[in-house]
Order: structure tokens, then sequence, then C-alpha cells
């Protein structure tokens, strides 16, 4: 069988050209509906994936069009059903990762009460993991936002899925798809920004250093390449990687570990201007491990 159909392909995430395997027709009694409903196993010509289409041909339904041809509707069904869900998973905490993937397969499914709970369910899911505090999911949702995981607009959004989930569990309320795909939207990007974006750009981007053991680690780095008895201010040593420290409570933390001895590597120099700087700079005295 040489017949070829345009189908979506799961594992393309696209429209593709299919050849039709097989195929079973049945057409219904036109004094009562004229239609047809057409059962196929297709294959994509790009990738071989094999799924399955059911297409709907509603003659009853056909219209002429502005070349005076008639256009029959068809509605079409594939299984695997189209995917939900754009997020990397492998990113994903093993309990976002479940409820996400559940909540997904039940929107694509068509479960659209099931989907509302999960979206929502994701969102509580994803402030455990973040050890979010608070004893309503509204209340943890506005502590994503400050503790500045997501802006106060996301935020806004977020109570958006909390009021989708409410009305879907308790209310039994069926959300719309449009609602949904809103929905799914929102907690992708949420997911995306707590996780994604960290691991993607982890060892591809250059990233602030905010913490004091990432900051110390990238000191001691630096300091391999720099002799005892050389003085300088802390910008020379960092070269650089001194766009990375963003203001002086790293510093501050420096000078507070140097002055207890938990930092051995640099004692206090002096206070003088370098190069062109136009302040004056402290300067550090690499001390000799010996």
């Amino acid at each position: 069988m040489n017949d070829k159909v345009k189908n979506y392909c799961d594992s393309c995430g696209q429209d593709t050209h299919h050849s039709i395997e097989g195929v079973h027709r049945l057409t219904t009694d036109p004094d009562i509906y004229h239609c047809m409903t057409e059962h196929a196993v297709v294959k994509c010509c790009g990738c071989d994936t094999v799924s399955f289409r059911k297409a709907f041909h509603d003659y009853e339904g056909a219209y002429p069009d502005e070349y005076n041809e008639w256009n029959v509707p068809i509605t079409v069904e594939n299984y695997p059903p189209a995917r939900a869900g754009s997020v990397d998973i492998r990113h994903l905490p093993e309990i976002v990762e479940s409820i996400y993937s559940e909540t997904c397969s039940a929107y694509k499914s068509g479960a659209r009460i099931l989907a509302g709970i999960g979206f929502r369910a994701t969102i509580e899911a994803i402030c455990n993991d973040q050890e979010i505090g608070g004893k309503e999911l509204s209340a943890r949702i506005n502590n994503l936002a400050s503790k500045g995981l997501i802006s106060k607009k996301d935020s806004g959004r977020l109570h958006s899925i909390r009021f989708l989930g409410n009305d879907a569990a308790h209310d039994i309320k069926i959300p719309s798809d449009r609602s949904l795909q809103a929905a799914l939207v929102i907690v992708e990007h949420l997911m995306t920004t707590v996780y994604v974006l960290d691991q993607e750009s982890k060892d591809a981007l250059d990233a602030l250093i905010e913490d004091f053991p990432k900051f110390e680690a990238l000191l001691n780095g630096k300091l391999d390449d720099f002799a005892a008895g050389d003085e300088y201010p802390l910008q020379k040593y960092l070269g650089k990687d001194s766009r990375l420290i963003a203001g002086k409570k790293l510093e501050k933390l420096l000078h507070a570990a140097i002055g207890k001895g938990e930092f051995k590597r640099l004692k206090f120099g002096k206070r003088a201007k370098f190069l062109d700087f136009p302040e004056e700079l402290q300067h550090y005295i690499v001390v000799d491990p010996a």
C-alpha cells in the first residue's frame, strides 16, 4: 500500500508525511448519517515511527470552498496521543518529575479534571522540594516570590493555577482545554526557572558567585599562580573572574576568615592605590604554605 497522509508524529514532534501500512474503513448508512471512520496503521516517512490513526470524515458537514470544491471536515485522533509537556524531565527531582509526567499523561488523554488537580499538585511538589514554608499553597506561592525563585508576576499566574486546581478538586469543575494549555505553559515556565536554566547553563555560561565556599574555591585556584610574598589587591588575584563577584559581601567574609585564621593562604597587606584605579584598595600577601 503506497498511500500517504499528513499526520502528527510524536517522535518528530510535528506533522510529517506518513505511509499507510494498513487501513480499515467503515462507512455508515447515508440515510442515517453520511460519514466514514478510517482506522489506519501509519508510519512516519522521516523517523519510521509507527502509530495508529483514527480519522472521522463527516460528509454531512461538507461545504463548498471559494473554488467550489467540497471540503469534508475530518477529525483525527492519534495513538499514542500527541505528547503534552516540553520540559526535559532529566533536570527535575524525582517527585516533581513523577507528578508532572502523570499530569501531562492525564492532560493528553483528555482527563481534564485530573490534569487540573495535577498542575496544582506539581506546584506543591516544587514548594516541597525547595523547602518553601507556609500552611496554605497561597502562602507558599507568595514565599516562592519573596525568596527570589520567581517574580511577583509569576506568583500571580501560579495563583490562577491554584484556583483552577481547587475548582477541579472541590467543585468537580471541568477545566477548559484553553485553561489547561495556559496552566501547562505556566507550570513549565516555573520548572524551567527553578531547575532547568541552572542545569543547562552550568559549565556553559559564567555565573555570579554569591556564596563563600564557591568564592573560596575560586580564589584558592587563582592563588596557585602566585608566589609567596606577592602583595596585590583581590582584583589582581582574581583577574577577569573579578566580574563574577558581586558587591563587597564576599570580600568582607574573606576578611573575617583571614582574621580568624580560617583562610591561611593570605594575610592582610597595605591599603594603597593599584595601577590607575582611583581609590585605595586592600592588598593581601600570599603566605608560604610551608
